[in-house]
């Protein structure tokens, strides 16, 4: 008895799958792969699995687990430019933990006989939605024990999100505008303001006179003297943008100039957010 398989079908219905899993596992390890490398790592594990089904003799279970492991190794490993390691097994075990709950659902569809085109793209689209919404609820819940909230950074239109630590130490005051003191990463403003403008302000005291830059007047930079945990006095350079939100469990807090010092220290904040925010925003 012969069947008749259409290997374009195979091949589309292998990629969207696989570039499916490919972003979810990503969205829930943190791993921030590209869109280009996801397809790219999405049309490798497709071609694959049309190439199995020219395979002249029957694969044994055994050789099948060390062929599609290999796959699934290098699938994960160009999509998230990883390396051997700890974080390399456990993306690999997150997509084949994906791909099973994904796959159920699909076989139990696909054995009542209701999986046409149409019914495969929607269960795709709805897939996808369910588990990523779900991984960003788990997310914030997560961050939020950890006094970690999503925040968006606003400077004349332009919006970044990212997270900030709400941090009971700091109680940086900005002696100009008597406004709480915010710290935040350079990496973060790069995305909101720019590149240039930030390696501006990272060169300011060697060139003092940039603060007077018709560039720069937006922000208002001026210096915040400051004193660390370690009893340290230091200077941090402060910077004042159009405004900043805080997303809570409870409430949305608004923050119309926010000034945000900005450190250029690597290990002064963590790495599951930018900014430290200051204690008496939410009181």
């Amino acid at each position: 008895m012969y069947q008749t398989i259409y290997i374009d079908i195979v091949f589309l219905t292998n990629f969207l799958m696989d570039y499916m899993l490919l972003r979810l596992v990503g969205r829930f390890l943190h791993l921030g792969g590209s869109r280009f490398r996801c397809l790219a790592s999405a049309a490798l594990g497709a071609g694959f699995s049309c190439l199995l089904l020219y395979m002249p003799v029957r694969i044994v279970f055994p050789v099948a687990v060390l062929i599609h492991g290999s796959c699934a190794f290098f699938m994960a490993a160009f999509a998230f430019r990883l390396k051997r390691g700890c974080l390399l097994a456990k993306t690999i075990l997150a997509m084949y933990l994906t791909a099973f709950v994904v796959g159920g659902i699909y076989q139990a569809l696909e054995t009542e006989g209701t999986m046409t085109g149409r019914t495969f793209l929607l269960f795709l689209a709805g897939t996808y939605g369910s588990l990523y919404t779900l991984t960003c609820v788990a997310e914030t819940f997560r961050l939020c024990r950890k006094n970690i909230y999503p925040v968006t950074l606003i400077y004349q239109g332009k919006k970044q999100q990212s997270y900030g630590f709400f941090d009971t130490g700091n109680l940086l005051m900005d002696p100009v505008s008597r406004q709480p003191v915010s710290i935040v990463k350079p990496e973060l403003l790069e995305k909101v303001l720019s590149r240039e403008l930030v390696k501006k302000l990272m060169y300011i005291k060697e060139k003092p006179e940039e603060l007077e830059s018709t560039e720069l007047a937006g922000l208002r930079p001026h210096f915040l003297s400051c004193r660390t945990a370690g009893g340290k006095e230091g200077l941090l350079l402060g910077v004042i943008l159009t405004e900043l939100t805080i997303q809570t469990p409870g409430r949305v807090v608004h923050v119309g100039k926010p000034v945000l010092a900005i450190t250029f220290e690597p290990s002064a904040l963590g790495e599951e957010y930018e900014i430290l925010l200051n204690s008496r925003l939410l009181n």
